[in-house]
């Protein structure tokens, strides 16, 4: 009759030290390196698709087995927490600052998430996007300094469609499986800054300056 606790109990501590690497959540958050096990992990140079995230710890939380999850709260730049099952993968009420982040497009110098919540199945295909991100620009552009707006599902692409308070500066961001596509515009740039904003390459757009790039993670 004893046997069966022991068998489970062996199982549970086999699962909780597998290698941290084999079960974490999977792109689009990636790391250069993966320390410890399914317990408490590290992940280095965390990236989530182009945006840097430092370095993050992970410590698992067992009671979201119960719904059929590998669970891990965030410790580092970011808290809230990160999950993983069998078909999907995704991230609850993250907050926290990443310093010195990179966004194509326009120059940024940090961006705040107040309770962002992600979903994605297991190709990457956006299933549900919540929360708040503002991003503080390195260089004013158009006397504006602040982006901000929420993430939110179309089709399967993630989209974060950032802009300032007057309308002026706008940061469409869209991610697909595998691919990312961002589009900056801007109005009313200073005489001052159209030669700048030009050599960076953006091009006239009607009474907008426009710029789009693309890549793949």
């Amino acid at each position: 009759m004893r046997v069966m606790p022991l068998l489970a109990g062996l199982a549970i501590g086999l699962v909780a030290f597998l290698p941290a690497r084999l079960a974490l959540p999977a792109p689009p958050l990636a790391a250069s390196a993966v320390a410890g096990s399914l317990w408490r992990a590290e992940l280095v140079d965390a990236q989530a698709g182009a945006v840097t995230l430092g370095n993050l710890g992970l410590s698992a939380q067992p009671l979201a087995l119960l719904k059929g999850r590998l669970q891990w709260a965030v410790a580092g730049s970011l808290s809230g927490q990160v999950w993983r099952s069998a078909g999907a993968q995704g991230a609850d009420g993250l907050s926290g600052r990443i310093s010195g982040a990179a966004l194509p497009g326009l120059p940024i110098r940090s961006i705040d998430l107040a309770g962002l919540s992600l979903a994605l199945d297991g190709a990457g295909r956006c299933q549900s996007a919540s929360g708040q991100v503002t991003a503080a620009l390195a260089t004013p552009v158009a006397g504006q300094a602040t982006m901000s707006g929420s993430p939110a599902c179309a089709g399967e692409a993630l989209n974060l469609p950032l802009a300032s308070a007057d309308g002026r500066l706008r940061l469409d961001i869209a991610i697909r499986p595998g691919r990312w596509q961002v589009v900056a515009r801007i109005n009313g740039a200073a005489p001052a800054e159209l030669l700048a904003l030009t050599a960076a390459g953006f091009r006239a757009d009607g009474g907008s300056l426009t710029r789009m790039q693309e890549g793949s993670w």
